[in-house]
């Protein structure tokens, strides 16, 4: 019986790098967007949906967006994967893509919310909306 219990936790033991290495590295990037499109105005009891265009392709795939949120507005980053980071045997292939992808802010806003898109190296893109 021993024998089997051991033998169970080394399976598991060889298995767990398999599927999740915590000593890979790490292959998480800031994507680039490219468009930020939210609406002039909403009213005061409505949840603000934006919709970003997200740039993917290659060995880049979209992972998820944080956002920060204060009263007055929120900062949102687009984090990817990039599948080559740290791997010297993969070749990526040369397409771009744009996604859209749309997150949404509950109420209670400000008379404005303005809302800010880290991009990165690149200047952030920010729209701000009018709450009636």
């Amino acid at each position: 019986m021993k024998s089997f219990l051991l033998g169970i936790v080394v399976a598991e033991l060889v298995a767990l790098p398999i599927g999740c290495n915590p000593f890979g590295p790490d292959q998480s990037v800031v994507l680039g967007v490219s468009s930020l499109d939210a609406p002039a105005t909403i009213s005061a009891g409505s949840p603000l949906t934006v919709v970003l265009t997200v740039t993917t392709g290659g060995c880049e795939s979209f992972d998820r967006m944080v956002a920060v949120r204060g009263a007055s507005g929120a900062s949102l980053t687009v984090y990817g994967r990039d599948a080559s980071k740290g791997r010297t045997d993969i070749m990526c292939p040369q397409d771009l893509r744009s996604e859209q992808h749309s997150y949404s802010f509950d109420p209670p806003f400000q008379s404005e919310f303005t809302v800010q898109v880290d991009r990165g190296r690149l200047s952030p893109l920010s729209a701000t909306v009018d709450v009636q």
